[in-house]
């Protein structure tokens, strides 16, 4: 039992779907190290998204109006 009731009940909500029967500490050193992990590739996935689309848009495989880009993310117009 955790003195946190959130990671209780998080802990707990693991076990029910995965079956496991690991002591507390043990069950949230593992899901640590997986988060970690996922987390890390996570990170990495997304700068080689970004890469592909920068390389993609360099091809001129995008017909891409920055002008118009630009206006869209800038501040709004009064009407």
């Amino acid at each position: 039992m955790t003195a946190d009731p959130e990671l209780g009940q998080a802990l707990d909500r693991v076990r029910a779907a995965t079956g496991t029967r690991e002591a507390d500490a043990t069950l949230v050193r593992r899901l640590a190290v997986r988060g970690a992990q996922a987390e890390l590739q996570a990170g990495r996935d997304r700068r080689e998204a970004a890469e592909a689309l920068f390389v993609a848009m360099d091809s001129g495989a995008f017909d891409l109006d920055l002008a118009v880009v630009d206006r869209l993310n800038g501040p709004a117009e009064n009407v």
